[in-house]
């Protein structure tokens, strides 16, 4: 499977989320998935991946493009 994902869109989250105030736990449970999950995501333990950045960015009302290379952000 190609990664369309940027390397350090796990790092990304983390900025976004601190410099907005936004707990892990509040995006967690607007996504649907646990805490420690989530948290895994933000670590860099589980790869991004497309469908996470989408729901991320669809919770948190920003563009997936942040998280996207460059050659896949036109199509979003």
């Amino acid at each position: 499977m190609t990664q369309v994902t940027v390397a350090n869109a796990n790092e990304i989250l983390k900025q976004y989320l601190k410099s907005h105030g936004i707990t892990q736990k509040f995006v967690a449970d607007k996504m649907g998935v646990n805490r420690q999950t989530f948290n895994a995501y933000v670590n860099g333990l589980i790869k991004f991946d497309a469908d996470f950045a989408l729901g991320v960015s669809e919770v948190l009302g920003i563009s997936p493009s942040i998280f996207l290379k460059e050659k896949y952000r036109k199509s979003v």
